[in-house]
């Protein structure tokens, strides 16, 4: 081989070469161009793999688009244009926008979809604008899409319109290093694998949240974030919540909770009712739990008058362990608050480390509360028309509107109380038995009751999973998606 043939040679190699470096740049720039639209700034990003959500639902995108358009009485044989292999982004601006950012994998797909709602009024006639194709969906969202990205933003309605058209202009304009790519939020989500994730800023919580959250010196996102997720397995749904602690003060304040409320034992699980709709536990020290009830004006309130009766305080001191609340029935708890509101139907149970509290049991009641011995551990609490029991079983504390601890076998606790030990706290609630006792007093659709548990628990201070359960051989995601 001369020297010509090896310098052409090397020529072809070197230019294979770097069109496969560019070819290569090009694909990976184009495959995320749409996630590029996230904002720097954004509040709350989410991620949300479909592929995903449809495998786990057994159902084929097809499906979810006839299932659409027969809601919108539209052609169910259209093709959406969505790249629905790749992730869809969800995010919250500063500015007080919602956005949805997709990948497109046929524009003439999406237009054709977006055309076929225009005889209903649901999708605006599109035009092009900066190399863009613009319509109005619902009268107050902007979908801006081409041949790689769409992106959904609003509410927005007359002159709003046009300045959410300007930042969505610069958004779907962004490159990878002003992006939303390189937000603390972004870098968080990357650490999720969940079908579904969302990583949030504080300051867009509401306000009850911001307030909980203030206890803990989370006051911006520069203290911590929320990361919610969502993932199913066949007949369960888990929404996970984690706040990651930003600052060592967060850090501190967090250990702290979770030395307030220690590791359940299960102590106590074997002393509910077979059959009830709530069930909660936690385990705590009473001096400990005491102080946290006295920083609430109201409980605090509601102590000094209790204390009159008897040594409430006392009783509240002596607590070492679990204590559990169980609810048997919701119809007293719900229909009469604020009218006639009558406290029946719940039990609570708490270990105690001792009973010197019983040593002036004699001098119990008052003009308010009328404290009357039953032995020398049980006693009747009467409350106006009401009357409960308290006393002592066992080293165990009991309140409720029965005499006693209960000596049933709930089948469902005993199941989970793998499950059940060493959370900080834990509660489930039967469905059915939720929805036939409050009926069509609580408005909730009838498939409802195809559920049979809600539970919550929290492993960590902050870290909390919420459940729902279908019977064993239900898709949940089928279900929750069609509605049956």
């Amino acid at each position: 081989m001369n020297k010509k043939q090896l310098l052409l040679l090397a020529s072809g190699a070197i230019i294979i070469t770097l069109v496969a470096m560019v070819c290569t740049f090009a694909l990976r720039g184009s495959s995320d161009a749409y996630a590029l639209t996230l904002p720097s700034d954004a509040n709350a990003i989410v991620r949300m793999d479909a592929k995903a959500f449809l495998q786990d639902a057994d159902l084929s995108l097809k499906e979810i688009i006839q299932l659409w358009c027969r809601n919108q009485q539209s052609d169910d044989n259209q093709q959406v244009g969505i790249d629905m292999q790749r992730p869809i982004y969800a995010f919250a601006s500063p500015s007080g926008y919602f956005g949805i950012a997709a990948a497109v994998n046929d524009e003439e797909d999406l237009a054709a979809f977006c055309k076929s709602f225009q005889a209903q009024g649901y999708v605006s006639e599109a035009i092009q604008q900066r190399g863009y194709s613009w319509v109005v969906v619902a009268q107050q969202w902007l979908l801006a899409y081409d041949s790689e990205k769409a992106l959904l933003m609003g509410p927005a309605v007359g002159s709003s319109q046009d300045q959410l058209r300007g930042e969505m202009a610069r958004l779907l304009g962004q490159k990878r290093n002003n992006s939303g790519l390189q937000s603390s939020l972004f870098a968080a989500l990357k650490k999720s694998d969940e079908p579904l994730a969302a990583i949030i800023a504080p300051e867009i919580l509401p306000a009850p949240a911001r307030k909980l959250l203030r206890r803990c010196k989370v006051a911006s996102q520069a203290d911590a974030l929320l990361r919610l997720t969502l993932q199913t397995d066949d007949n369960v749904l888990e929404v996970g919540t984690e706040l990651l602690a930003e600052n060592e003060d967060v850090k501190a304040e967090i250990k702290h909770m979770d030395e307030l409320l220690r590791p359940i034992t299960g102590a106590l699980m074997d002393n509910a009712h077979s059959e009830n709709v709530a069930w909660m536990t936690m385990n705590v020290e009473g001096a400990t739990l005491l102080d946290a009830l006295r920083s609430n004006q109201a409980i605090r309130t509601a102590l000094l008058a209790m204390n009159f009766a008897f040594d409430l305080d006392r009783i509240i001191r002596a607590v070492d362990g679990d204590v559990t609340l169980e609810i048997t029935n919701v119809t007293s708890l719900l229909g009469t608050i604020g009218v006639d509101f009558q406290l029946k139907d719940i039990y609570l149970a708490a270990e105690v480390a001792h009973t010197d509290f019983l040593s002036n049991t004699s001098t119990w009641g008052s003009s308010l509360f009328g404290v009357q011995p039953l032995t020398s551990q049980d006693f009747a609490l009467n409350m106006g028309t009401s009357s409960f029991f308290f006393g002592v079983e066992d080293k165990t504390f009991y309140f409720g509107s029965q005499q006693g601890l209960a000596h049933e076998k709930n089948d469902y606790l005993r199941d989970q109380r793998g499950d059940i030990k060493d959370n900080r706290f834990y509660a489930t609630f039967a469905v059915p038995t939720l929805v036939n006792q409050l009926g069509a007093k609580a408005g909730l659709p009838a498939s409802v009751s195809n559920f049979e548990r809600f539970n919550i628990q929290m492993e960590h201070f902050g870290d909390f999973k919420l459940q729902l359960l279908a019977p064993p051989g239900i898709n949940i995601v089928r279900e929750i998606i069609l509605n049956r």
